[in-house]
């Protein structure tokens, strides 16, 4: 799941190299997973999506978030940490 959403970084100009990361959108839902699938007990999980979410703010596509979040059965959690971060 997380390379649905996929962004492509240039990583070495001569010659050029690309690489594909995960985008913060599928991070988040990843990380949300986690912590549910870990009985929602891992601090460190929160705490890095409560990070991505402060650091990418208006940039994060809300609407593939919640439609992910749905399938995932996160959106509760997705709610609190979008509360949580403002």
């Amino acid at each position: 799941m997380q390379m649905l959403n996929r962004v492509e970084q240039i990583f070495t100009q001569e010659p050029e190299r690309k690489v594909y990361i995960a985008s913060a959108e599928d991070t988040i839902l990843a990380k949300l997973e986690w912590y549910r699938l870990g009985g929602e007990v891992s601090e460190r999980e929160w705490r890095d999506v409560v990070g991505v979410v402060q650091v990418q703010g208006e940039r994060l596509n809300r609407d593939y978030l919640y439609i992910m979040a749905a399938e995932l059965g996160v959106v509760d959690l997705l709610e609190k940490v979008l509360n949580e971060t403002g």
